[in-house]
């Protein structure tokens, strides 16, 4: 199934009156530019503008009504009000057919605020469409319950799914060889503790 068809089946959070654009447009719209190495909002938003003739002409994207892209705010509103996990979902979906996953620990940039901490996450990524399929939040500061939370839900039968040092250790190895991933860890990488 294409990636724009699962995108079709996200709720649309927005009221009737606000949907000028179509949900699966936009979204994919700021999936290209991610995949294309923006990494905000803005830039997502200039990137597309850049290319607002091709996107609008690409029909499947359903853009083409409005003879113009949808403005910074307008992509800033969808994404205040889209549920993150419906969306988490529809890419869980797709890069479902991963064999190779990688976990890491994350600080993200620009989440600080003055009395709190950054939020921190341990993103799932995909290693050939090299993509973030999944994320969970850590709470109290531990990363490995969160990449324990973030597995749970994962069909690992015959993947290969790699950790970055902080995480790899002996209740992650357990979980994966538990949820169907491989068997056989050098016992050299993994931390007891």
């Amino acid at each position: 199934m294409s990636l724009l068809s699962l995108l079709k089946a996200i709720p649309d959070p927005r009221s009737r009156r606000r949907r000028q654009y179509p949900l699966h447009g936009m979204l994919a719209v700021l999936i290209l530019a991610a995949a294309h190495g923006e990494n905000s909002l803005r830039g997502m938003w200039q990137w597309a503008r850049e290319r607002e003739e091709e996107l609008l002409n690409f029909w499947p994207l359903d853009l083409w009504a409005n003879d113009r892209l949808p403005s910074l705010g307008t992509f800033w509103y969808l994404l205040t009000r889209l549920s993150a996990d419906a969306l988490q979902g529809v890419l869980r979906a797709w890069g479902g057919n991963e064999a190779e996953l990688a976990l890491d620990g994350k600080v993200l940039r620009g989440s600080k605020r003055a009395e709190e901490q950054a939020l921190r996450v341990v993103t799932m990524m995909g290693q050939s469409l090299h993509q973030v399929l999944a994320q969970q939040a850590v709470e109290g500061g531990d990363e490995l319950a969160a990449a324990l939370r973030l597995l749970e839900a994962e069909d690992l039968s015959g993947k290969v799914v790699s950790a970055d040092a902080g995480l790899l250790k002996a209740p992650l190895v357990r979980k994966v060889v538990e949820k169907g991933g491989p068997t056989s860890v050098s016992s050299k990488t993994i931390n007891p503790g």
